[in-house]
């Protein structure tokens, strides 16, 4: 079995390449124990033919099973939850004690409270303290939000509380039933309020009803009205095509869910996201504005800028033309059902996709519209024949490939001399380090050609100052705007030397403007990451000409 530091490996190969000496600096660890671990890995993931981890220039991981990993990623993920469940009802949280308690060495207990503290960096703090062990600082959540958030993941957890008598709990919620309002019923499930009421127990809070009080004040907050005039401030400088009614209802109930019962996106989903965000750029730099001045005009609330992401994006796909694929997803965890949502929509054209969260609702659609194609996505025992596809968790590539109608290039490959012109390409015989600097350069280049306007280059570099910046595979940067423009457009900037940007090397820059009246044109995105997420890094280093870049473009899936 895989140790603790191997998992932790194999979720960063999962994520990027790295060189031995970069996986040594995020594990903390020797460039001769990463070496040592690569070949145990290896090992271990080719005699089960889930993946394999190959070794150039960096490590890079090509997933076989993405079944098998994702129960490797998700088993960490419980670990991870073990750990801070003890962590947070230990009275003696001293490291000996943490030790005995998780069979982790003195290191492996370091490392976990360092992952923890990247991973839930906006709501705890984990520090240690002499004499006192390990104390956790809370922010925007409590320490109650968090044991909910835990049990109602994984109820095996209570296993680790031997004295916890479940029959007086399970009493004492029956009582304490009276004191929750019916509002928290319109958002909560009753396993996450039984969740709730245990970590209430746990914690020996007496008052319940102050607890769903303050959580009722926030919820009061939350009103459609306020979320609709934040979204109004910040769409209108984006230009961006979007069902904002469908997205101030999405916003707005996920707010009152998450404020109500916080969660947390898991390891195992991070990919995904990453993924998504990296084909729409647009909708995640506009979540992060909505956090930000969100977090300003309401006080006290907890806001996941990744989440409204996903929300983002689902409202600019309702809003496009020509899907006609109906689909009928029925799920029982909405936020999973976000995940695959984003997923189908971003790999699959023409479909018009509809969730649903109860088994009536689903059986009434069926029986009053027509769907082409219905998906359970959950555990699935009793009811497999009446789903064309029954997903456990996040759908895979094998689904993907099931679905998939319409390759999303057509449109691409069919306009790419359009979208990039030889008077679109630029080497730049860079004379210093700084991205910031050379991207001027390159588009000032661009306005003297007379195909970039001033103003259209301040967004661009104001978008970069501002921290939203997309790179694909760590060596090519893509500013990103939107304009009225014909088709879209890329302006490549080639660097004869590389510039560092957020800790990766860049050679290549690619504006990409976007018409967003014209829905294709988002298709860029997706269609860079795919073309350079599969040629070798070495190919891209050796681009030196429009012709270059124009071949690596023009190769069709």
């Amino acid at each position: 079995m895989l140790n603790v530091r191997q998992i932790q490996i194999l979720i960063l190969l999962w994520n990027d390449d790295y060189t031995g000496t970069e996986l040594a600096e995020k594990v903390t660890s020797s460039r001769r124990t990463i070496i040592r671990d690569i070949n145990e890995i290896n090992q271990y993931l080719t005699e089960r033919s889930i993946a394999q981890i190959k070794s150039s220039s960096k490590y890079h991981m090509i997933i076989k099973n993405y079944r098998e990993f994702q129960s490797l990623i998700e088993q960490f993920e419980i670990d991870d939850q073990t750990f801070l469940f003890k962590l947070l009802i230990l009275t003696n949280k001293s490291i000996d004690n943490l030790m005995a308690e998780t069979y982790l060495s003195k290191k492996e207990v370091i490392n976990t409270v360092d992952r923890l503290n990247g991973r839930y960096h906006d709501f705890i703090n984990i520090s240690a303290k002499i004499g006192k062990g390990y104390q956790i600082q809370f922010q925007k959540i409590t320490k109650v939000d968090l044991l909910a958030y835990l049990i109602f993941n994984n109820p095996k957890l209570l296993q680790n509380l031997p004295n916890l008598n479940m029959v007086v709990i399970n009493d004492l919620i029956e009582k304490d039933k009276k004191f929750i309002p019916p509002a928290i019923n319109k958002y909560l499930i009753t396993k996450q309020i039984t969740a709730q009421l245990i970590a209430l127990n746990i914690c020996q809070t007496e008052d319940i009803k102050e607890f769903y009080s303050e959580k009722i004040q926030t919820l009061n907050k939350l009103n459609t009205t306020s979320i609709k005039n934040i979204l109004n401030k910040i769409t209108s400088k984006y230009g961006l095509r979007i069902d904002e009614t469908t997205l101030v209802t999405d916003i707005s109930e996920h707010l009152c869910r998450n404020n109500l019962f916080p969660t947390f996106i898991s390891a195992s989903l991070t990919k995904q996201i990453k993924d998504i965000k990296i084909k729409n750029p647009f909708a995640f730099d506009l979540a992060c504005d909505f956090r930000k001045l969100a977090e300003q005009e309401i006080d006290g609330i907890s806001i996941n800028d990744e989440y409204i992401g996903l929300y983002v994006v689902r409202a600019m796909d309702i809003f496009s033309e020509d899907k006609n694929i109906k689909i009928l997803m029925y799920t029982y965890q909405r936020s999973i059902a976000n995940i695959n949502e984003n997923i189908l929509l971003e790999n699959i054209n023409n479909i018009n996709l509809k969730s649903v969260y109860s088994k009536d609702e689903f059986d009434k659609l069926l029986e009053t519209e027509s769907y082409d194609i219905s998906i359970m996505n959950g555990p699935n025992h009793d009811n497999a024949g009446q789903f064309d596809i029954s997903i456990n968790g996040i759908i895979d590539q094998q689904h993907i490939n099931h679905l998939k109608r319409i390759t999303s290039n057509y449109y691409i490959n069919k306009n790419l001399s359009n979208i990039i012109t030889p008077n679109q390409y630029l080497h730049l015989d860079n004379k210093n380090s700084s991205y910031l600097d050379n991207l001027r350069i390159g588009l000032s280049e661009f306005y003297k050609r007379d195909l970039l306007s001033a103003d259209l280059i301040k967004t661009l570099i104001n978008r970069e100052e501002a921290g939203n910046q997309l790179i694909i595979d760590g060596m090519i940067a893509i500013p990103h705007a939107v304009a009225n423009v014909k088709f879209g457009k890329i302006f490549a900037i080639n660097l004869e030397s590389p510039v560092i940007l957020n800790n990766s090397s860049i050679n290549l820059i690619l504006s990409v403007v976007i018409d967003d009246q014209e829905e294709e044109s988002r298709q860029i995105f997706s269609y860079l990451y795919k073309i350079f997420h599969n040629i070798p890094k070495e190919q891209i280093k050796q681009i030196s000409s429009y012709e270059d870049i124009f071949k690596i473009l023009n190769i069709s899936e």
